[in-house]
């Protein structure tokens, strides 16, 4: 499926990182948002080629970086997760409030015009765009939010954040329904399809004695907050990304690092118990993982700027699309995409673009 995929386009967006993406719905509409905590939407042509995509509209609110970013399943509403403490909802049917123009491509102008011997670079205009702000915002967290995951319907919404408050919502209500709280930093996190079930991985930054540990997984049962598997004796390391399977019946979680190897690892939901390891990715671990949406592939991303595909019924390896760029500490793809139709994918990347591939 992904084998054979191709490089389609290479999204400028050099003001900073680009920190997540997601496609929304079934048609070819793209969201991006970065570390200053802007949102960028591109509405992508049908086939790959000809003249570079530029984006339509910019979603205007957040101020600091965006950490996640969902899409309803009827394409109508985009939902952000963000330093700055908030969740936003978007109205993507909404008329623009206004418009501005941006550059995407600064550093760009900056190297040519360092090779032409001048100090700045010509002025010149830039992508005008429409602008939009937030329909709704969320204020109930406190510190940033990391986890950000939503039930197929779409009718439940699950958050998290470095005070180790989880909340369940009522997404279309954006009301809270319940929260409990963990010890550490919520930094992998996922709903299941039918939002029965919750897995919250958790990170201790400050680790005063030997017996204590850097990382905690749990298996949540959402309707009560009650821990129903325990897995942070198995699991004693960063993890920093999780998705249950389309069915529900499995878990993946992502090994973050910044020198290990980044293990995956499937889990039965229903038990906690391990069914198989994946090689991962190397060097430094992956920062994101997706299955496809027929649960047959498992999708990573992370520090080796790769998008590695794998084959949930056995591990093995099926695709890597990209290419590693020089080392750990260069560059990061932060997060991953599919669309509904499996026939794209998207990363976001630490050198301020998008990468989008054709399968």
């Amino acid at each position: 499926m992904f084998d054979k995929a191709t490089l389609a386009w290479t999204l400028p967006w050099q003001e900073d990182w680009v920190t997540a993406v997601t496609f929304i719905g079934g048609g070819r509409k793209l969201a991006a948002g970065n570390r200053r905590g802007h949102i960028l939407i591109w509405d992508l042509p049908e086939t790959p080629g000809g003249e570079l995509p530029a984006p339509v509209r910019r979603l205007e609110g957040h101020t600091n970086e965006v950490t996640r970013l969902l899409a309803t399943p009827d394409g109508k509403t985009l939902i952000s997760a963000s330093y700055d403490h908030t969740i936003r909802y978007w109205d993507l049917d909404a008329p623009a409030a206004g418009s501005t123009e941006i550059i995407v491509d600064a550093r760009n102008r900056a190297e040519a015009a360092r090779k032409q011997g001048k100090k700045e670079p010509e002025p010149a205009g830039g992508v005008k765009v429409e602008t939009q702000q937030a329909q709704k915002v969320l204020e109930a967290h406190k510190e940033w939010i990391l986890g950000l995951s939503m039930s197929k319907d779409g009718a439940i919404l699950l958050s998290g954040d470095d005070a180790g408050d989880v909340i369940v919502w009522d997404r279309p209500a954006a009301t809270e329904l319940r929260r409990w709280k963990v010890k550490g930093w919520v930094f992998g996190m996922a709903l299941s399809p039918d939002a029965k079930l919750a897995v919250v991985a958790e990170r201790f930054p400050l680790v005063f004695t030997p017996n204590d540990h850097h990382s905690a997984v749990k298996i949540w049962d959402v309707a009560t907050g009650q821990i129903k598997h325990d897995l942070s004796a198995q699991y004693k390391m960063y993890i920093s990304g999780a998705a249950f399977s389309p069915d529900g019946q499995l878990v993946a979680l992502a090994q973050g690092n910044e020198t290990e190897r980044g293990k995956l690892f499937l889990l039965e939901s229903d038990t906690g118990k391990k069914i198989r390891e994946f090689p991962g990715h190397a060097p430094g671990g992956a920062h994101d993982v997706r299955f496809s949406a027929d649960g047959k592939c498992l999708l990573s991303c992370g520090r080796d700027t790769t998008i590695r595909v794998w084959n949930v019924a056995d591990g093995k390896q099926l695709a890597e699309v990209g290419k590693p760029r020089g080392g750990q500490f260069k560059d990061i793809w932060h997060a991953v995409s599919v669309s509904d139709d499996q026939q794209w994918l998207a990363a976001a990347d630490m050198a301020g673009q998008v990468v989008v591939y054709k399968a």
